[in-house]
């Protein structure tokens, strides 16, 4: 089996457990993460903005469970993210720039914005607050492309 879809697979578990924490109330990092090869968190981190991606350009539309399913989806994502930046974990699949970790503290800063987006999400899902559920979506996914230029290099 190629080592993407082993990744791939291994972080659909490891976001399952995220799931229940959410559920539950309280948002971690997976702990697969800090067991993964290089070449998992590459994988990993590529499948999570894939999957980011996928739900924010369809997220405004949703209601419900859906909306509630979409934001805590983020929210995971969003929280396991820079966990999947380890210092060093460039790959030639990788398009991550060294500025990443020259200024850590901005790019965490970045992700940890977006968790609390996500969380706002999450919340005015939950409540059915249109208003608030479309502001939060419209916050992340400006701050997406802010991210890439600076610190993705392809």
């Amino acid at each position: 089996m190629p080592i993407k879809k082993i990744a791939v697979l291994g972080l659909a578990a490891i976001l399952s457990l995220g799931a229940i924490a959410i559920a539950q109330g309280e948002v971690v990092v997976n702990p697969g993460i800090a067991t993964m090869t290089n070449d998992e968190l590459v994988a990993a981190r590529q499948a999570a903005m894939k999957e980011n991606g996928g739900i924010l350009r369809g997220a405004a539309k949703l209601t419900g469970a859906d909306a509630v399913e979409a934001a805590t989806t983020l929210l995971q994502n969003f929280t396991d993210l820079p966990a999947l930046f380890k210092e060093g974990s460039v790959t030639s699949n990788s398009g991550a720039l060294p500025a990443i970790w020259e200024n850590w503290d901005d790019f965490k800063a970045r992700f940890d914005k977006d968790a609390a987006a996500a969380q706002a999400m999450l919340t005015a899902a939950g409540s059915g607050d249109v208003a608030a559920y479309t502001a939060a979506v419209q916050e992340i996914g400006s701050s997406c492309g802010g991210c890439h230029q600076t610190y993705r290099g392809r």
